[in-house]
């Protein structure tokens, strides 16, 4: 999935960012799983997503802030728990694609959050 960087700003100073997908609205419960469970829960989501990838277990599912996820071998279910009415509430992944994204993600917040104690952002 293609994604681009976007920043949260406040009074004109970055504060914070986000992955903004392509503008299908079920994409748009990506960046609330990434905002607030992986930023919340990432060494535990990483080990459910690596033991049902190595084949330890069939499918982990779990609950956290506002999203619910289902993970197979195959896909990821995430459901965003306080969709709008009339709104997509969930969407389904590549379980692969899904853990490369996570790590993208944590990647480019230690960076974003590095440039910021430098200075340089």
């Amino acid at each position: 999935m293609n994604y681009k960087i976007k920043y949260i700003e406040r009074n004109g100073e970055k504060i914070d960012l986000i992955f903004e997908f392509n503008d299908q609205k079920e994409n748009q419960i990506l960046p609330i799983f990434l905002y607030s469970e992986v930023v919340n829960f990432y060494n535990d989501i990483k080990c459910q997503l690596e033991s049902v990838l190595r084949g330890e277990k069939k499918h982990n599912e779990c609950s956290g802030n506002s999203c619910y996820w289902n993970i197979g071998p195959q896909e990821t279910l995430i459901v965003d728990n306080f969709a709008n009415e009339g709104d997509p509430s969930e969407i389904t992944v590549d379980t692969q694609e899904l853990r490369r994204l996570i790590d993208e993600w944590i990647a480019a917040r230690d960076k974003f959050k590095e440039q910021k104690a430098k200075g340089e952002i």
